[in-house]
């Protein structure tokens, strides 16, 4: 713990700067990039990348390009730790250049972590960098260190998310030793050598105290004012003292000063005008050694907080906003802005507006110079939510100028703020100054141009003085006065320096570990040293350590014979001077922790920062730790529950009701030991708890709290246990005829607050697996649970039931902290382990806590189930096991349950509610919140458990603005977290676990996209019960953050609700349509089991009432109940069924999502258009699928073995279940995925045609293998109905180890004849990523029946594995993909689907037609099949496609359902008789003619072919001597044909994707655009319609036969010209190539 000795700068060592680099990088290893990107490091890699560019630089050659990045807090790094020394400033210096916007923000910042814990320090202030020139951010930084310094990083970081950034000449170079920042004397150790720092603190301390030279104080006070301002600010202490040599003795005085000036005031010398206000910050009585003085928090100054501000700011002033503006400015006024806002706050009335912000570093600003003192930690917070944006970055910080000059020292690192909630800015500060402090303002900014805050609740409050950063004994200074500082400084200083007494350090360690409970609170450290008397003089030695020990570490060197039950809170080994370890709250046990075989401390050790790849997982809040204050049970007045003259005489009797007395408040501080009857708590009382140590308890059978009921606080947590049970037996009509909420319940009407001790975190992932026979587990978290409390560990099991599962029940035996880097916590167990669980690099199992301080349970006597299941049912086979839950069994549970309804409020937090929820019996839930609207705003369920429970865990019913947070939930009945009737919006369900989900009657399993029907019923009170799950979410407008979803039917159910339930059955809303609000950073594992379409994020199934008023629950896919998102509330317009059109269709979205074990699909959706961005999914089924139009997938990972064993019942096997990657759908669907990798997907054996590799893909072994017919990438090609359009995209997409990435896939079997779907599908590569070939590809489908339709030329690409046909797109000038659908006979094309071309039932789907390519080339190719489904896809922009069909040619045709771009022509050819005349005409849908907009179109004749091609698409040319007709088919607007764009009259002309759409509403032409890749929509209604003038034959056919249908139209080549492909011809002599012009 010693401060690294003062040496000089040349001292420090320094890395060389490569030859070429034009300047010093000091200690920053390459900083000029000039050796490559030697000593850098990707942060969240591999999701962020970096390489080097030698195109852009500041200097030298090169610059570093940072890509990738998800976050503002995502850049580069470097490891710091050994190349930069305590104590020492550097100039820390980068220059940055933006890649792809114009302007962000950047900052430099160091992560540190020593003894005070984590920390991140910003080298200087937030800088905007810019796109178009670089820009430096520089400043100075001064490396603070606590103890031991474990890591240090600086990290380059900043921008928003998806900004590209140029790094270049960064460093850090030494400008000096550090400034004293005291007036106490510094000794100075033996100067060190001059080549590194010493290795070891010195041994003995100096055998006298320095001396000093005071700056002499004036013999008499002045005499005059002063003329003149001051040469230094008021606020600056004279005290700033150096020695001036070693010291030889101890001073024996101060020089005294005048009683009237203080000595941190710096008054002028002539005579002040008043006293000074500040408190003299220098106390004579101080050791000579010690670095700051010792004060109380109570002795600094402080602002009071105006009269309703519910906290403590500080010393800022007016921080809650109470009191107006007082305090505050803008800053960079006038164009910045700062207003009071009453309608919006963290807490209190008032928050502040900052508007007006044109840069990052634009925001409001608080004068701190007279407020903050040198030395002092201070606690520094702000509240920060966003106006206008949805998220941004925001941080604090102080402008500090003195004689180092101007620093921006940052308060924290930079958070995430958003729109829809608060945001903390935390962390601590202490003032570093040296000499003269001249300016300290405190800054509220960050957030980029124009984005407005809202600030609330700003604090900067006293922790305490700086703990000393050596290993010298610490004095006590003489206790300040406790009524407040002093006015003046004393006169005279003491004549001998206070001595101490040090806590002896053992001469041994300890042989054997603790077996008894310590009897101090284990946050106690015993280094909190007081001095006993003054001093006779200082020490000469240190206290010596035993050398078995480090005082860092406190891990005993001994191997214990059995990990320890309880542990000591003092470590005798401990020196007096060591720090206490870091821990988080309070009950953080100190034990030295018991060392297992050494091998389990062998790692890898997985951690929250490396527990996945490509996802960010968010973490809970961190507790804050305060005082205990607001104890309801310490209050005064309270009457005693156990004193006879409460109740009037006589105590209440066994079985009796009792009814508190009104306007009482009667406490309760021991065991009740009667078992009692309803207790009414009246309007006007309250029934309190205490704390007994022991424990209390009350049996009664329910609770009518029309006041309030109290066990603790929010700031007074009950710490001794309370155990509150229920008793009542089930009636037998209950499910039918229900019972007041207090029968068997607490019903609240008034005020419930239950605050049990806080645990944190009450649940954790495993750092490392664990075996069958391990008493320990390794946590990525530190918790502070105690012996004896029960934890959940989580399945790692594929399967997860109430008949077979892998969840396990244990006992803690004890805890320690940090027993190994990289682990926070091992939890040492009073039993063994029973299964594997696993920790991965892709996943890990969670460990929950089931124990809390409070207990509110149900009766063990009358409250389980009395039809249990016996676990001998079995039904059809899934991947090979027939066992399943009974389906008419467990149907009894009848435990207790809490309702808060008709205007109450709850506040629940520390309890552990056991045996709750009444099976099927509705409002009976373990924890309900029963449609209090918005009136409980506020309230909240957090940081407790849920478990054996008969009937959900917490409801959130027809209530808004409730938090449901830090929970654990295990083995409950019926989903878990349930949001009721669907209205419920802009809760916060946060970071809860839910573990071992049970479903009512039959698991919801079907064929297909189908499942029988679900009714409700007296044993299926709601239907959907069937499926479920952890997660009913019946409206996406809630925050649904951090959660994990273990077991259930599914993971996370979102089903579609078109209309509320219940008693908001009536209400004028559609649930299905509501937006997300943030879906962020959520997991789901070991569910999906029951059904394949069952995803694990499952975004189906509809609850709907029937014509009987009885719910009905489709698991299924429902295609009359679909989720259609839309910015336009169609609802209150009047009509929930109303289009929404194409500009204001909305996208739902989730983020950093992942799923993993689970044997159907990672995400499924059947409807809604969505956003899945951020997405890991691991050992699955299905990596993902969905069926909707617009559907987006970016930064996906699937993995779909990772190696691990499949843990499932022992007839189940995983070479039953698929390992696909993505499957593509048959019609109706516009997909794009980018930026996704596929790892270990597609079946091994015969598919080596990509990946050589022996352990690509997956094989058919039976512990982790998969089904042969897994593929990365398959298509759904059974259907001759429905068939694809231009339906799919990617980008940048990664195959890793990889088997079969491609697979037309027909159910039905590989023998079947080949179908529409098959021959019509199409992907657009649009950079060849997908098909390997690493430029923009057309893939389509490589059947043989499609003839050459896709194989366009020579350079095409088969791929045997689909098959497909890679098309090199730059092989041609206009190369595209086009759709039409063609019909011209209506009572064909009406038998699709019944009769004809079905959906793999087996209808006959024979060819009627043709089409081809025009051109010699094709002449003899057959073409594709032509049949009643009319559907065309096909590469477009060549010579045209001529179609023919078997009857001959159409009469009326029509063309509907165009999609393609207007830069790919699509030329269609049609053979007619010669002679035959046209009318063709283009009709608009929806449309009236008017003066802006035409609603027909018709065409022109033209004179050839080039024409037409190069037309707008409102022409044709009838070739009469070949009898083709040709024209261009262009993609229409769907409501018009011809605007004002170009006339001033409606004209029709080529619409791109540009073009405006009708009253100038979004754009023309649908299209779905995501991650710079456009997939075109087709329109429906508008057609275009072709009337050829011929002789009929009874029917749609012209009676004349065209002349091309038995011969070869003209050739489309020049003369000397071959064709060579579908769009190109060449001179085979001169190698001269020609294309359609």
């Amino acid at each position: 713990t010693t401060v690294a000795p003062t040496l000089l700068p040349t001292e420090f060592p320094t890395t060389a700067s490569p030859v070429g680099t034009p300047f010093n990088s000091g200690v920053v290893e390459n900083g000029g990039f000039e050796s490559g990107t030697t000593g850098w490091y990707a942060q969240y890699a591999p999701a962020v990348q970096i390489s080097l560019v030698s195109t852009v630089s500041h200097s030298g050659s090169n610059s570093l390009l940072v890509t990738g990045r998800t976050g503002g807090w995502h850049g580069v790094a470097q490891n710091m730790l050994p190349k930069m020394i305590p104590g020492v400033t550097y100039e820390v210096s980068a220059w940055v250049k933006l890649a792809n916007v114009a302007s962000d923000t950047f900052i430099l910042t160091f992560k540190q972590v020593d003894d005070r814990g984590t920390t991140y320090n910003n080298a200087g202030r937030i800088v905007t960098a810019y796109q178009d020139s670089w820009t430096q951010a520089k400043s100075e930084f001064t490396l603070d260190t606590v103890g031991t310094l474990t890591e240090l990083t600086l990290y380059a970081e900043g921008p928003a998310s998806g900004v590209d950034l140029y790094l270049d000449d960064v460093s850090a170079v030494v400008l000096g030793t550090e400034s004293p920042t005291t007036s106490h004397p510094t000794p100075s150790p033996t100067p060190p050598p001059t080549t590194a720092p010493p290795t070891s603190p010195p041994t003995t301390a100096p055998t006298s105290p320095p001396t000093f030279t005071p700056t002499p104080s004036p013999t008499a006070p002045p005499t005059d004012p002063p003329t003149t301002a001051p040469t230094l600010p008021p606020t600056t202490s004279p005290t700033t003292l150096m020695p001036t040599a070693p010291p030889t003795a101890p001073p024996t005085t101060l020089p005294t000063l005048p009683p009237t000036l203080s000595p941190t005031t710096l008054m002028p010398t002539g005579q002040p005008a008043s006293p000074p206000i500040t408190a003299p910050t220098f106390n004579p009585t101080l050791s000579p050694t010690t670095v700051a003085p010792t004060l109380l928090p109570t002795e600094f100054p402080t602002t009071a907080s105006p009269v309703g501000t519910p906290f403590n700011s500080g010393v800022v002033e007016n921080g809650g906003f109470e009191s107006g503006t007082t305090g505050w400015y803008a800053q960079y006024a006038p164009a910045v802005q700062i207003s009071l806002v009453s309608t919006v706050s963290h807490s209190g009335s008032n928050s502040l507006l900052v508007t007006g912000r044109t840069g990052g570093w634009h925001g409001v600003a608080q004068n701190m110079l007279p407020k903050m003192i040198p030395g002092v930690t201070y606690e520094v917070s702000a509240w920060v939510k966003l106006a206008n944006v949805a998220s941004d970055t925001f941080i604090l910080t102080f402008k500090q100028v003195d004689d180092r000059g101007t620093t921006y020292n940052n308060a924290g690192r930079i958070v995430t703020a958003y729109q829809d909630s608060w945001t903390q800015a935390k962390s601590e500060f202490t003032l570093d100054t040296v000499g003269t402090l001249t300016e300290l303002t405190l800054y509220a900014e960050g957030p980029a141009s124009g984005v407005d805050l809202y600030l609330d609740d700003v604090s900067a409050v006293v922790l305490g003085t700086e703990s000393p950063t050596t290993s010298h004994p610490t004095p006590s200074p003489t206790p300040p006065p406790t009524t407040a500082p002093p006015t003046s400084p004393p006169t005279t200083a003491p004549t001998s320096p206070p001595t101490f007494t040090p806590t002896p350090s053992p001469t041994a360690p300890p042989t054997d570990p603790p077996t008894t409970a310590p009897t101090l609170p284990p946050t106690t450290s015993p280094t909190t040293l007081m001095p006993t008397a003054p001093p006779t003089a200082p020490p000469t030695t240190l206290p010596t350590l035993p050398p078995t020990l480090s005082p860092t570490t406190l891990m005993p060197t001994g191997q214990p014979a059995s990990p320890p039950i309880t542990a000591p809170t003092f470590n005798p080994t401990l020196s007096p001077t060591t720090v206490a370890p870091t821990l988080l709250p309070t009950e953080f046990p100190t034990t030295s922790p018991p060392t297992p075989f050494p091998n389990n401390f062998e790692g890898p050790f997985f951690t929250s920062e490396n527990s996945s790849e490509n996802v960010i997982i968010p973490q809970p809040p961190l507790p804050v730790q305060e005082p205990r204050t607001n104890c309801p049970h310490l209050e005064s007045g309270l009457l005693d529950w156990h004193d006879p003259t409460t109740w009037g005489g006589s105590l209440p009797v066994a079985g009796s009701d009792v009814t508190l007395p009104n306007n009482s408040r009667v406490i309760v501080r021991q065991p009740i030991s009667t078992q009692l009857g309803l207790i009414t708590i009246p309007v006007s009382s309250e029934l309190i708890f205490g704390e007994d140590p022991s424990e209390i308890s009350m049996d009664v059978s329910g609770f009518e709290v029309e006041g309030a009921m109290s066990a603790g606080s929010d700031t007074c947590r009950l710490e001794t246990p309370l155990i509150i049970t229920l008793h009542g037996s089930r009636p037998v009509d209950i499910a039918t005829n229900s019972r007041e909420a207090s029968f068997k319940g607490i019903s609240i009407t008034g005020r419930l607050e239950m605050h049990g001790k806080r645990y944190y975190k009450t649940w954790s992932r495993l750092a490392k697996s664990v075996s069958p026979g391990d008493n320990f587990l390794f946590l990525q978290d530190e918790v502070n649970w105690q012996p004896g409390q029960e934890i959940v560990l989580v399945t790692s099991a594929v399967k997860d039931s109430r008949d077979w599962h892998q969840n396990e029940e244990l006992t803690v035996g004890s805890v320690a902290l940090n027993p190994v880097s990289g682990v926070k916590a091992v939890v040492y167990l009073t039993s063994s382990v029973q299964y594997s669980h696993v920790a991965n690099s892709g996943y890990q199992a969670e460990v929950g806590l089931l124990s809390r301080m409070i207990t509110i349970q149900g009766s063990a006597d009358d409250s389980e189930p009395t039809d249990p299941d016996p676990l001998t049912c079995s039904g059809s086979a899934r991947y090979g096991d027939t066992g399943r839950p009974c389906s008419d069994k467990e149907l009894t549970g009848f435990g207790g349950h809490i309702m808060v309804h008709s205007g109450g409020q709850g506040y629940v937090e520390g309890v552990e509610l056991y045996r709750m929820g009444q099976t099927n019996v509705l409002g009976r839930y373990p924890m309900h919140f029963h449609v209090l609207g918005n009136n409980c705003e506020g309230c909240y369920f957090r940081d407790s458990s849920v478990h054996r429970s008969f009937y959900r865990c917490i409801s959130v019913h027809g209530t808004h603005n409730t938090t449901v947070s830090e929970n654990v939930a295990f083995d409950v009945t019926g989903y878990c977290y349930y949001l009721e009737d669907g209205v419920e919006e802009d809760n916060t369900i946060s970071f809860n676990l839910a573990a071992l989900i049970h479903m009512l009657g039959t698991p919801a399993t079907g064929n297909g996209q189908s499942t029988p029907l679900a009714l409700q019923s007296e044993t299926l009170t709601l239907p959907a019960d069937v499926t479920a799950s952890g997660y009913y979410i019946t409206n996406m407008h809630n925050t649904i953050v951090g959660n994990v979803a273990s077991g259930g039917w599914a993971g996370f159910a979102f089903p579609v609700l078109y209309s509320p339930l219940g008693q908001h059955r009536n209400d004028n809303m559609r649930p299905a349509n509501r937006l997300s609000l943030l879906i962020d950073g959520n997991t789901a594992h070991s569910t999906g089991w029951w059904w394949s379409h069952a995803g694990a994020f499952y975004f189906g199934g509809s609850l709907y009432y029937n014509a009987n008023d009885q719910l009905v629950y489709n698991a299924g896919r429902d295609q009359s109940h679909n989720r259609k998102p839309c910015l336009v509330d169609k609802c209150a317009e009047g009509n929930c069924d109303g289009y929404c059109q194409l500009y204001d269709q909305a996208w739902n979205k989730i983020t950093n999502s992942k799923t993993y074990l689970v044997p159907s699909v990672g995400i499924g959706s059947w409807s809604g258009r969505m956003e899945v961005v951020g997405y890991e999914a691991h050992d699955v089924a299905l990596g993902l699928e969905a069926l909707e139009s617009g559907f987006w997938i970016d930064d996906m990972l699937v993995v779909c073995r990772t190696g691990e064993p499949w843990l499932m019942p022992v007839d189940a096997s995983p070479h039953r279940v698929k390992g696909d990657g993505f499957f593509w759908y048959d019609t109706g669907q516009e997909h794009i995925v980018s930026n996704s990798t596929f790892r270990n997907c597609g079946f091994r054996d015969g598919f080596d045609h990509y990946d050589t590799s022996p352990t690509r893909g997956c094989d058919g072994n039976s512990v982790n293998g998969c089904h042969g017919g897994s593929t990365v990438f398959g298509f759904l090609t059974h259907s001759d109905q429905f068939t694809p359009e231009l339906m799919q995209a990617t980008k940048d997409l990664r195959y890793e180890d990889c088997g079969r990435r491609f697979k037309l896939h027909d159910y039905r079997g590989d023998t079947q004849p080949s179908t529409v779907s098959g021959r019509n599908q199409n992907w657009v590569d649009v950079d060849g990523t997908a098909s390997g070939l690493e430029e923009p590809t057309l893939i389509g489908s490589g059947l043989a029946d499609a003839g050459l339709w896709w194989k366009i030329d020579d350079n095409v690409v088969h791929d045997p594995d689909g098959p497909l046909e890679f098309i090199r797109q730059n092989d041609g000038p206009e190369r595209g993909l086009g759709h039409i659908r063609v019909e011209w006979d209506p009572s064909l094309h009406d038998t699709v689907g019944t009769s004809t071309c079905g959906n793999g039932q087996g209808y006959p789907c024979e060819a009627i037609g043709r089409v081809r390519h025009l051109g010699s080339l094709f002449a003899n190719d057959p073409g594709l099949p032509m049949t009643a489904q009319p559907e065309i896809v096909g590469p477009v922009g060549g010579f045209g496609w001529l179609l023919t069909l078997d009857g001959g040619s159409p009469k009326k045709l029509d063309i509907r359902f165009v999609e393609v771009d207007a830069s790919t022509p699509l030329i269609l050819a049609i053979a007619y008789p010669l002679q035959t005349s046209f009318t063709i005409t283009a009709n608009a849908a929806y449309c009236s003619e008017s003066e802006w907009y035409s609603c027909q179109e018709s065409f022109t004749p033209v004179n050839s072919v080039s024409e037409v091609r190069n037309s707008d698409g409102n022409t044709y040319y009838f070739d009469a001597s070949t009898g083709l007709l040709y024209l261009r088919v262009i993609q229409p607007p769907q409501t018009f044909t011809g605007d004002l764009t170009f006339s001033g009259t409606p004209e029709w002309h080529l619409w791109d994707n540009d073009s405006p759409g009708k009253w100038g509403n979004g754009k023309a032409l649908g299209r779905f655009s995501r991650a710079g890749v456009t997939l075109p929509i087709q329109a429906y209604g508008p057609w275009l319609e072709i009337v050829a003038d011929c002789v009929s034959s009874s029917g749609v056919y012209c009676s004349d036969a065209a002349p091309t249908t038995s011969v070869d139209p003209d050739d489309v080549c020049s003369v000397g010209y071959t064709q060579v492909s579908y769009d190109k011809c060449c001179n085979l002599s001169t190698g001269d190539c020609e294309f359609p012009s």
